[in-house]
């Protein structure tokens, strides 16, 4: 009988130990599965984003005058703006928004016109 209360704890201190264990693996990967779940829709964003510049500045090449600045709510969560700037030849088209880490992000892209 002393036997079996000795094996007893045993099992008691190794499903204590292996619990211990897995908390400390979900823990830990979790915050690292949230990062990821963020960049991700960082990414997407920001290419869909520099998708619908490029898009407007085809629509823009073709006219003969420079586009006024515009906002756009719809494209993805938070609102789109694009400025545009004519230089020499080039016209240049530069989106703005809030990216999901609410950091404020630009991308510009060239174009000559016609």
């Amino acid at each position: 009988m002393y036997k079996k209360n000795k094996q007893a704890g045993f099992y008691i201190i190794e499903t204590l130990l292996s619990f211990l264990l897995f908390s400390i693996v979900c823990v830990t990967l979790l915050p690292i599965q949230y990062q990821l779940l963020l960049e991700k829709k960082r990414i997407y964003e920001e290419d869909k984003a520099i998708y619908f510049l490029m898009n407007q500045m085809h629509e823009a090449i073709m006219q003969p005058d420079v586009p006024s600045d515009k906002t756009y709510d719809n494209v993805i969560s938070s609102p789109l703006t694009i400025s545009w700037k004519q230089t020499n030849d080039l016209l240049e088209g530069c989106v703005s928004w809030a990216n999901v880490k609410q950091q404020k992000t630009t991308t510009c892209l060239y174009g000559k016109q016609k």
